[in-house]
């Protein structure tokens, strides 16, 4: 084993971790006693240093500036350029998280809040370029312990502590089933390395591996009926967290379930069992996110119904069992995520002098009190709908197209996924009625003086505002130029370049 060339591989997790105990260092020693104001703009600069300097050799590394890529019969990361480019991205949004962090004081924790930031993040980076069982389990249970200790640290609600709850316990049972999974897949091929398993037979046992894998997953991803989580978690964490359950979390966890199902893709008579489960929780997922997002009054709350609807369009893509599908699901799951962080941002931003959980109705009128802030929410939430020319519209487009290709000698609606596709464009459309009823609210809507006043927030902050631009702008330029990303995504499947 290379282990100069293992620790340049790991250098951006290192500094990650260096900033981890930084925070926790600096909090515990020079700053105790200190206002809790201080407390957070420190721990966040020191958080915010790490990211940075993470993602600068990550870049490195994409650009190959810095050479860590390295062919292994037995791999156990796989740091290709398009893992690399989602593990950069997630840093990205991790970045963005911080300063909606920062704002949202609500706990004396404060190191303890940054650190399991950070210490998120860093899971999902493993995630999504481990290509171990092991490894990639472990890394993903790092993300949701992490998510589990952030949702209750709102430690003045006895409702974020009932949803903390709530989702630790749907969470062991996932992870339960998730494991069990992993381990009959393991015993039914002998291999712990994804990139080993070839060619995969059609047999009970690995049937029963991927249908355990997907009430584990479907958990992470809030797939119906695995999603009563969702509701209760997004509601009552706080607003930062919810942002980063909804987006970083459903990549990690996307990412591995492509990973998971590629052995499959040349095993036509293992495929041919598991598509009709998959199709299931597609339709399942589609008609309880749009309906039940349809009643919903309390915005975070819609949002959650929003990601349970989300995530069956993303199966949509999953079924195809093709690069062109699996590059389809994660460029799709990145604008989404894009979209539903910069939301809950804005969300963070006007509630957080509130004091209570925000109604729809309290942003009546926000036009004419915040119109920047409008104007982002506005592309967040029509580029989470799928109107052109928002990233949201590309992401579905190219999950649809993937699907119909997968059966080009389909002749009519029953054959192939034209049923899927066709059903999803419907769902697509009942979603724009709570879509714009949101929107109402915001730009059309006259304010009630009393409630829009409590909202507005007195002062936005640079850092806050940046990463809300920068998200919109974001959403804005990949629906009109996602070439160069697709272009980095396209070889995160092949197992070619991997790191022992």
């Amino acid at each position: 084993m290379d282990y100069q060339q293992l620790l340049l591989a790991l250098l951006p997790d290192l500094l990650v971790v260096v900033a981890l105990f930084a925070a926790l260092g600096v909090d515990y020693s020079r700053l105790r006693g200190s206002r809790l104001a201080k407390r957070y703009q420190v721990a966040c600069q020191i958080s915010a240093a790490g990211l940075i300097a993470g993602l600068a050799v990550l870049v490195w590394q994409i650009t190959r500036t810095m050479p860590v890529m390295e062919s292994t019969a037995e791999g156990q990361l796989l740091l290709n350029t398009g893992t690399l480019t989602l593990k950069a991205l997630l840093y990205a949004m991790g970045l963005g998280v911080l300063p909606l962090a920062k704002r949202d004081q609500i706990t004396p924790q404060v190191s303890e809040y940054f650190a399991l930031l950070l210490l998120a993040t860093l899971g999902m980076g493993f995630v999504v370029t481990s290509r171990n069982l092991l490894g990639a389990f472990v890394a993903l249970e790092l993300v949701s312990l992490s998510l589990y200790a952030m949702t209750v640290l709102n430690q003045a609600s006895r409702a974020s502590a009932e949803a903390a709850l709530k989702y630790l316990t749907f969470g062991a049972v996932s992870s339960g089933f998730l494991l069990f999974g992993l381990s009959y897949l393991y015993g039914a091929t002998g291999q712990l390395d994804l990139t080993q398993m070839q060619d995969l037979q059609h047999s009970p046992i690995l049937v029963l591996a991927y249908l355990l894998i997907f009430v584990g997953l479907g958990f992470k991803l809030a797939l119906a009926p695995f999603h009563l989580w969702a509701p209760d978690v997004y509601q009552n964490a706080p607003t930062p967290v919810a942002g980063w359950i909804g987006s970083g979390s459903k990549i990690a966890a996307a990412a591995l379930l492509i990973a998971l199902l590629q052995p499959v893709s040349d095993a036509s008579k293992l495929k041919e069992a598991l598509i009709p489960a998959l199709a299931a929780l597609a339709v399942l997922s589609m008609v309880v996110g749009n309906l039940g997002a349809l009643r919903q009054t309390n915005l975070k709350r819609l949002l959650a119904y929003s990601a349970i609807a989300n995530a069956g369009y993303l199966l949509v893509g999953v079924v195809a069992f093709s690069a062109a599908g699996n590059i389809s699901v994660i460029f799709y799951i990145l604008v989404y995520s894009l979209a539903s962080l910069g939301a809950f941002g804005v969300v963070a931003v006007l509630t957080d002098k509130l004091g209570r959980d925000a109604e729809i109705s309290d942003f009546n009128g926000c036009w004419t009190k915040t119109p920047g802030l409008s104007v982002a929410f506005l592309v967040f939430v029509l580029s989470m709908a799928g109107i052109p020319p928002l990233a949201g519209f590309l992401g579905k487009f190219y999950l649809f197209y993937t699907a119909i290709e997968a059966a080009p000698e389909a002749t009519n609606w029953l054959d192939g996924f034209y049923w899927l596709v066709a059903f999803a464009l419907i769902m697509s459309v009942v979603s724009l009625y709570y879509y714009l009823r949101v929107l109402k609210a915001f730009l059309v809507t006259p304010s009630d003086d009393g409630k829009a006043a409590s909202i507005v927030p007195i002062k936005i902050g640079w850092a806050a505002g940046l990463t809300l631009s920068l998200l919109a702008i974001a959403v804005f330029a990949l629906g009109l130029w996602p070439e160069p990303l697709l272009e980095l995504l396209k070889d995160f499947s092949p197992p070619d370049q991997v790191i022992n």
